[in-house]
């Protein structure tokens, strides 16, 4: 069984997708804590005139210190669902797949709780069917394994009985694998360097939310996704 592991986050780009197809399960890490600084988890980019456009979820912080990922709430929610409805009509009004994703997001937002996990697995959710994914991934939290680093990596192989695991390419060289190769599992890369699509609004760009590749191509994204994947050991 070979897994792959990702914070799970808003709208995530298309490397995700990518190795939730090349995984047999992948677990999201929901019992880790919000990075400080710049993160992933509850931003990215989906494109207008001017280039990329930064789509960040504000987030409950006062008097909270460091959070877990599975405890976040949103702030405000019920303001920045509707900019974010507004936006997307915006930028992609002349698309053929605005609708019916666009009430389906909608529904999501107005049905979901302040939790921000239950509204990324939602939008999660709803991509992967857009792109016909049928692989799963599991929440760190269900399994009730704790910790960090690779340890809490190789632990949660060990749980579900893996003997491969899949990261993404940049992590080569910042992580230690030493522990998995004394569990005998075997660790894969994958890069992911999409080819052009067609886009709205100027020249290509590469780094964008996945959102933004189903809004231009539609399901046959997928192809994109498959394509611009590339392997490693």
């Amino acid at each position: 069984m070979r897994i792959s592991y990702n914070q799970p986050g808003f709208i995530p780009w298309g490397g995700f997708f990518a190795r939730l197809l090349y995984s047999d399960n992948m677990v999201l890490l929901d019992d880790t804590l919000l990075a400080r600084g710049f993160t992933y988890v509850n931003r990215n980019r989906i494109k207008g005139p001017s280039g990329e456009v930064w789509i960040s979820v504000s987030l409950k912080r006062k008097g909270r210190g460091r959070q877990m990922i599975k405890d976040l709430e949103i702030y405000e929610k019920r303001r920045w669902a509707k900019d974010f409805c507004l936006t997307l009509q915006h930028f992609y009004a002349q698309s053929l797949y605005l609708e019916p994703i666009h009430s389906e997001i909608k529904t999501i937002l107005e049905t979901s709780e302040e939790s921000f996990l239950s509204l990324a697995l939602s939008l999660l959710k709803l991509l992967k069917e857009k792109f016909l994914i049928a692989k799963n991934y599991v929440l760190q939290s269900d399994m009730g394994i704790s910790g960090k680093g690779s340890e809490l990596l190789v632990s949660i192989a060990k749980e579900l009985g893996a003997d491969e695991i899949l990261m993404p390419y940049f992590s080569r060289k910042t992580v230690d694998w030493t522990p998995f190769r004394r569990e005998n599992i075997r660790v894969h890369f994958l890069r992911y360097d999409p080819s052009q699509y067609p886009q709205f609004w100027g020249p290509f760009l590469k780094r964008l939310s996945a959102l933004d590749l189903f809004l231009c191509c539609g399901p046959a994204g997928r192809k994109v996704i498959e394509e611009g994947s590339y392997l490693y050991e």
